[in-house]
């Protein structure tokens, strides 16, 4: 009789240490290998692991934030698809091939000795070189930081402009950024000169520790001259949207800027367009105009021996560590950092340096209302 109280007592302790978890209308967007992207609790990165156990404060955070990572999915998704849209195509085909025409107007002008003659001269000169790829291999667990400028209306720092590519130029290299990018076009363009300000910048710090940062150009690349002003202008890599140029196109943009001493990276966003740049031989390959559970997807398809580069926004600090630990090589961090620059009255250089610690997904807080967690110890150094 004593067994069976305490049996039926448990029975009736059973309901109560149920907890049920209302099941989520999961939206259907698009994804590079069938234009449907399921987005549920295995393919959205922070619930890949469910809590059994915890308080229902902490259950409802988790709900929160599975709703926040759809509704980013979902946004990103959308951007994706009118940046690769054929009236913005056209658009940014249109501005590149007026930049073309200038650059072969000003050669047919100029002598032997201008910058970006002297670079298509010296065409095949040099050998593959790997500065970037070096520099973006880290150890498992950890991500590289590519900083980028990003346009900001209100951009003023404690002094400082947020606008001006010197400034956060070296804000990048003190921070532990692995290279720099810069985009030669388009609303994220800081200044007309960006490319050669951040060149110089970056020269100052010949040797020293740490020494110049990889600088990335980003631009519609549609010809060969394009690649040589990059070049002339002090780039050492190249970023090559596919959806621009086509696989055919893009080999042979590849090839030309590996003849002219620059890295190549190709940016896809669809499994055909992964397809391809692994075809043509790109050894960095970068995703973007995508969701993150779609780059995940994609990232799968990645070969070890070939760097990743994620190109999706995220949202803070902790956005980085959920990239990191999806298993990309780096991530090209831009408009984020500096919103929270601006929010916080912080530096770039301590954001990134937050970015870039020891950070938990599931227990860290990352940054909150200027809370920089994790600072002070940094994935592979240590600040005593």
């Amino acid at each position: 009789r004593h067994r069976r109280r305490k049996k039926n007592g448990r029975d009736k302790m059973l309901p109560a240490m149920i907890v049920f978890i209302p099941a989520l209308l999961l939206p259907r967007l698009h994804t590079p290998a069938n234009h449907i992207c399921v987005l549920n609790r295995a393919n959205v990165p922070s619930m890949q692991k469910s809590a059994s156990a915890g308080t229902q404060a902490s259950e409802q955070l988790k709900k929160t934030e599975l709703e926040e990572e759809i509704e980013a999915a979902a946004a990103a998704e959308a951007a994706g698809k009118i940046a690769r849209s054929p009236t913005v195509l056209k658009a940014s085909h249109e501005v590149a091939k007026q930049a073309v025409d200038a650059l072969q107007a000003e050669l047919a002008a100029a002598s032997s000795e201008h910058a970006i003659a002297k670079v298509l001269a010296s065409k095949g000169a040099t050998g593959a070189v790997s500065k970037l790829a070096r520099a973006l291999r880290k150890p498992k667990g950890t991500i590289a930081l590519i900083g980028a400028g990003s346009l900001m209306d209100s951009a003023t720092l404690g002094g400082f402009d947020l606008n001006d590519p010197g400034y956060i130029s070296e804000q990048f290299r003190l921070a532990g950024a692995s290279a720099v990018c810069v985009a030669l076009s388009g609303d994220d363009m800081l200044t007309a000169d960006a490319l050669a300000t951040t060149a110089a910048e970056q020269a100052t710090a010949a040797g020293e520790f740490p020494g110049p940062l990889p600088i990335i150009a980003r631009d519609c690349f549609v010809d060969e001259v394009q690649l040589a002003a990059a070049k002339a202008g002090g780039a050492t890599a190249v970023l090559l949207t596919m959806v621009y140029n086509g696989e055919e196109k893009t080999r042979s943009l590849l090839k030309e800027a590996t003849q002219l001493g620059l890295e190549p990276i190709v940016r896809v966003a669809t499994e055909t367009e992964l397809s391809w740049a692994l075809e043509i031989g790109s050894k960095i390959i970068c995703i973007g105009d995508t969701s993150l559970p779609c780059a995940q997807h994609l990232l799968a398809k990645i070969p070890s021996d070939v760097v990743s580069l994620c190109d999706i926004q995220v949202k803070d600090v902790r956005g980085v560590w959920k990239v990191r630990d999806l298993g990309f090589d780096a991530l090209i961090i831009g408009k984020s950092l500096m919103e929270i620059c601006i929010r916080d009255r912080i530096p770039p250089e301590s954001v990134m340096k937050a970015m870039l610690s020891k950070g938990s997904v599931q227990f860290g807080l990352g940054m909150q209302k200027g809370r920089l967690e994790g600072s002070k110890e940094t994935l592979g150094s240590l600040a005593m």
